[in-house]
């Protein structure tokens, strides 16, 4: 008796402290459906550990409030990169009244054009992450200097367009580190595109998409270059019927190696002076601690459940939904179970203890 008793016991210990299953977080989600043909979730054969959605019209869509978004990326931390569906409207990548025209030859702007470096003096990094207040107008070129305040762009998403997202969406936004070195315009290599992007950065919520990102999305073996959108029509005039993040004269975040104003744009020759008023269609990063719901279509799009760390205070709160915008804090089903077997589990050494002391005075 004594030995089932110890046996029993140990049961109930052990399974009263098992770890209940973890909820899947986003990206396990979407890893699930990875693809090698047609539309949907690819592995990025150009950075470790990252995937991208590719295609004419992938399910990739998620709901965010009252607006669509569509999934870029699923980064290698499990974070998720997302580009509102629609345009905000038409607005200029850097225009006069931002005061950042220079008159000095050693600086990167110039009196004759509108600057295209998203960052500033003080808030440009090198590709290690530090500060720098000098960037070449091209790959590989004279350091220039910097000036004093970020694109009038830059300025408008961080501002006012970010203050007017609903405290629940601004939770689950990042800040994150952007690629904003200029890019050559005849690169034929995509690797070597990336690279230049990445040899300096800005750090913010709100940002638009690389022309990295862009060529990355489409199926067509012929559109794999920033060279080939610059000069095959069917890439830069036909791409709608191969990549979901073709919307016509849209912005990107990548400024062109070379002029002192140019900045990539979807459509065209790819080439666009900064101070052009055309379709801004913002992109951030989600927090990594989201789970989705739904298929990801457009008709029935991925909805997001946020996770929360467990305080003191909030000991059974370790999911939040989000739903038009609200969340919804839910009782974590792990803290409720835990808790549920280990009452049963008190209940039955109490029952077994009370048992054998009552066998044991019979005997």
């Amino acid at each position: 008796m004594k030995k089932l008793l110890l046996a029993l016991t140990i049961f109930i210990l052990s399974v009263s402290f098992y770890p209940v299953k973890a909820l899947e977080k986003a990206a396990d989600i979407l890893k699930k459906n990875v693809v090698t043909t047609g539309d949907g979730l690819y592995v990025d054969n150009t950075v470790d550990g990252r995937y991208v959605y590719k295609g004419a019209n992938p399910n990739n869509y998620i709901k965010l409030g009252n607006d669509l978004y569509r999934i870029i990326s699923v980064e290698k931390d499990g974070t998720i990169k997302v580009i509102r569906r629609k345009s905000i409207g038409g607005i200029a990548w850097d225009d006069d009244s931002n005061k950042r025209i220079s008159f000095n030859s050693a600086d990167f702007c110039s009196a004759q054009s509108n600057c295209k470096s998203w960052g500033s003096n003080t808030t440009t990094l090198d590709s290690n992450g530090n500060n720098v207040t000098q960037m070449p107008r091209e790959v590989n070129g004279t350091l220039k200097n910097l000036p004093e305040k970020d694109a009038s762009l830059n300025t408008y998403l961080n501002n006012d367009f970010y203050n007017d997202l609903s405290s629940d969406i601004k939770s689950l936004i990042l800040e994150r580190t952007w690629n904003v070195g200029p890019i050559a315009k005849n690169q034929t290599n995509l690797s070597e595109s990336i690279k230049e992007e990445s040899a300096y950065k800005w750090k913010g919520k709100i940002a638009l998409m690389n022309a990295s990102d862009y060529i990355k999305a489409s199926t067509n073996s012929e559109c794999t270059s920033v060279s080939t959108y610059s000069s095959n029509s069917s890439c830069h005039w036909n791409s709608f019927e191969h990549n979901y993040l073709y919307d016509y004269k849209s912005w990107t975040v990548s400024p062109l190696s070379g002029s002192v104003y140019s900045v990539f744009y979807i459509g065209g020759t790819g080439e666009t002076n900064a101070g052009n008023r055309h379709i801004v269609r913002p992109v951030f990063y989600l927090s990594s601690d989201i789970k989705l719901n739904g298929e990801g279509s457009e008709a029935n799009p991925y909805t997001i459940s946020k996770y929360v760390e467990e305080t003191k205070d909030e000991k059974n709160k370790d999911e939040v939904k989000v739903d038009n915008g609200q969340i919804v804090e839910v009782p974590s089903t792990s803290a409720q179970m835990s808790i549920i077997i280990a009452s049963i589990g008190i209940i039955f050494i109490s029952l077994a203890v009370i048992i054998t002391k009552r066998m044991t005075k019979k005997s």
